[in-house]
């Protein structure tokens, strides 16, 4: 187990204040610099800075807190499968694309296995943020992840396409279609921390482009109303193929026929590097994969 000053060191990068940290710990403002002061001559390491009065954590402070978070995380998750060992919890997070056609199919798998399930849908910056902090166990992401921090299965690839209602005249312009005839058109796009838009904004960045460069940009956080505007007749989106299958099978929706655009990405199962747990995470992506 961590001692205290670990667990007042990752309670202070949390709140970021030392006044807050005293008052979620109930102990003096004095004996919480009086530990990190300690921490910070144990490991002859400097944890916190201050930089024109505001409280700044060092790159090794950061370090800390994010392993702190992982073992205080790993150690209550063990424990509490020893104290109930009929009753496991697990919590996991899934970006809020894959929640539309991944999601169903790994709760399937979880509650056959009589798993206690608590599931957050969130972006990939958030669902990588709760992994850090340790709130959840794994993430379903599409986005990019740093691999120092994270150990992860790829469960599949899956196109990344671009469409738009079946009647827009764009499609009735010469094909292949050019970046510049894009441009044209009103772009619906995730919000920014999204791995859908990030996918996006890369390949812009490859045409030397960028998101506002569209003659108009709507940002909605989720991607069913997306696919209602684009059923609806507005714009164009690009996102995964799986998002779309029934309308494209409908003709609702049409794949825009871009010129360089092949895009397929990895969906994968992420957790913390090193973690105690591995052997599970690797069980519940195998069955998904079968």
């Amino acid at each position: 187990m961590l001692d205290r000053k670990m667990y007042t060191f990752a309670c202070l990068v949390q709140t970021s204040s030392y006044t807050a940290t005293a008052q979620q710990l109930f102990v003096t403002q004095p004996a919480v610099t009086q530990q990190i002061k300690a921490l910070e001559n144990e490991l002859g390491l400097a944890l916190v800075s201050y930089e024109h009065a505001q409280l700044t954590i060092t790159p090794a402070g950061q370090q800390l807190a994010d392993y702190i978070n992982k073992i205080d995380h790993e150690s209550q998750k063990l424990l509490m499968q020893l104290q109930t060992p009929a009753q496991p919890i697990i919590k996991l997070g899934c970006t809020r694309s894959l929640s539309a056609f991944l999601l169903t199919s790994v709760l399937q798998q979880l509650q056959a296995q009589g798993q206690q399930i608590r599931c957050q849908i969130a972006n990939t910056d958030t669902i990588l943020k709760a992994l850090t902090a340790g709130t959840i166990d794994f993430g379903l992401v599409e986005g990019n992840f740093d691999k120092n921090k994270f150990a992860s299965i790829r469960l599949r690839r899956e196109p990344f396409i671009g469409v738009t209602f079946a009647n827009n005249p764009l499609l009735k312009q010469q094909q292949p279609l050019t970046l510049n005839k894009l441009l044209t058109q009103t772009l619906l796009v995730r919000e920014p921390g999204s791995g859908t838009r990030e996918i996006f904004a890369n390949w812009l960045t490859m045409q030397n482009a960028q998101i506002m460069d569209f003659k108009q940009v709507i940002e909605i956080a989720t991607p069913t109303p997306i696919i209602q505007l684009l059923t609806a007749g507005c714009g164009i989106s690009f996102m995964y193929q799986s998002l779309v299958t029934t309308e494209l099978a409908h003709g609702q929706l049409v794949k825009l026929p871009v010129r360089g655009f092949e895009l397929q990405h990895e969906i994968n199962l992420v957790y913390p590097k090193d973690s105690y747990f591995a052997a599970q995470y690797q069980a519940i992506a195998a069955q998904v994969i079968q």
